[in-house]
């Protein structure tokens, strides 16, 4: 044990030093408070044996600047006093001290001492070692707590992301009928267009025929017919409808077939289920995600495209999609007005990049390291979960990509992934 002995008596610091050398103890020495401070401070002792009168700090007030100190373990403090007054003594615990010894002293009275405050001393620090692994095992137990709401939290995402996966896969599978048999009948209905139009034509030739021949030779009951065929022609403006008929056709057929592929997209997108990794054509990919987006960008940003050739990706092409989306649909939400936001996709030796950038408002710097982070949001309460990049960040993990995000507050922010291709 470290013992620190205070005393300006050059005769009672050797008495006292003596005591606990015999007992096996180390002595640092100190002939004054502020020394004895100093000392404190620099070895922290686990004993201070201190007289109570000593030039420029006593006893009384180096204890309570001891107790008063940050150190980790506990210090015993004893003071030596020729002052033996009930008021004195009380004195003396009011400032910290654990023990005093009148003075003069007897050595064996003072080793008898020392030992009791060694005993105390142990116990101390036995329960500050407690302590301390009392603290470490809450704080991993706090820490295990939090990764567990964490992982929780992105399981019950997966859960809701399956089950809306789901849905819009039946809703899809509904979709699908109704325009299969709409796309069917109006292509049945473009080729009936078509023999109408000739029996139209057959029609008219026939009007004018008939107009241009001998009228007497004509009853007045066709004459009638005929005069009541042409004003009927102008009224509907029948070469207007002839033109107009087909295109009308050709424009609800182009409606059905980009309705069927926003379906298919849907489905592609959001199909549950698959846990089986696939060779995944990225560009495939972002043009399915932006047709299932895009009532989120179109009314904010313009999207400009630059797909490069690049190698397939092994994965799960619904997970990837979900970081294209969570990405897609921040940018929109970032820009305030009509805004930009650019995709390219480029191949880097093995590694497919793909980069995401909007012109919106930008990140915060100091928000920018925990962009990943669970739960971490700047939206308004209620408006985010704080998961969408966490996930983002743990799907391109799983397929041991990268994620990295730039941005500049008002000006726009940039997301790169990099994935390795095959």
């Amino acid at each position: 044990m470290n013992i620190l002995v205070a005393e300006d008596d050059y005769v009672s610091r050797l008495l006292v030093k003596k005591a606990i050398k015999k007992i096996g103890h180390e002595v640092l020495e100190a002939e004054n408070g502020k020394l004895a401070w100093q000392l404190f401070l620099e070895h922290e002792p686990d004993m201070i044996i201190s007289d109570w009168m000593m030039p420029e700090m006593d006893g009384i007030q180096l204890c309570r600047k001891i107790r008063g100190s940050q150190k980790k373990t506990y210090s015993y403090v004893m003071l030596l006093t020729a002052k033996d007054k009930m008021t004195d003594l009380v004195e003396v615990f009011e400032a910290g001290a654990d023990d005093y010894i009148i003075k003069p002293f007897k050595p064996d009275e003072l080793r008898s001492r020392i030992k009791t405050g060694e005993r105390i001393v142990k116990l101390e620090s036995e329960h500050h070692e407690l302590q301390e692994e009392l603290i470490k095992k809450n704080k991993k137990l706090d820490e295990t707590l939090e990764h567990l709401k964490a992982t929780q939290s992105q399981i019950l995402q997966s859960e809701k992301m399956a089950s809306i996966g789901q849905l819009a896969a039946g809703v899809a599978h509904e979709i699908n009928n109704p325009i299969g048999f709409i796309g069917s009948n109006l292509d049945a209905l473009s080729d009936y267009m078509k023999d109408v139009d000739a029996l139209i034509a057959y029609y008219q030739k026939l009007g004018k025929i008939l107009k241009k021949s001998d009228q007497k030779s004509l009853s007045d009951e066709i004459k009638k017919q005929v005069q009541t065929v042409f004003e009927h022609e102008k009224d509907i403006e029948i070469d207007y409808l002839i033109k107009d008929i087909p295109e009308l056709l050709s424009d609800c057929k182009d409606g059905t077939d980009r309705v069927g592929k926003i379906v298919g997209d849907l489905k592609s997108f959001a199909h549950p289920g698959n846990d089986q990794q696939m060779l995944i054509d990225i560009n495939k990919g972002l043009e399915s995600t932006l047709n299932v987006v895009n009532n989120e960008i179109k009314y904010k940003a313009t999207v400009t495209k630059d797909f490069g050739q690049v190698p397939m990706v092994e994965g799960f092409p619904q997970k990837l999609n979900q970081v294209f989306m969570n990405i897609l649909v921040n940018a929109a939400q970032a820009i305030k007005e009509k805004g930009e936001i650019k995709i390219q996709t480029k191949k880097e030796g093995k590694y497919v990049v793909v980069t995401i950038s909007d012109n919106g408002c930008g990140i915060e710097k100091e928000n920018l390291s925990k962009i990943f982070d669970p739960f971490f949001t700047t939206k308004e309460i209620g408006q985010g979960t704080g998961l969408g990049m966490n996930i983002a960040y743990n799907i391109v993990e799983e397929h041991k990509g990268k994620i990295d995000v730039k941005s500049v507050v008002g000006k726009g922010t940039i997301f790169t992934i990099i994935l390795p291709g095959k």
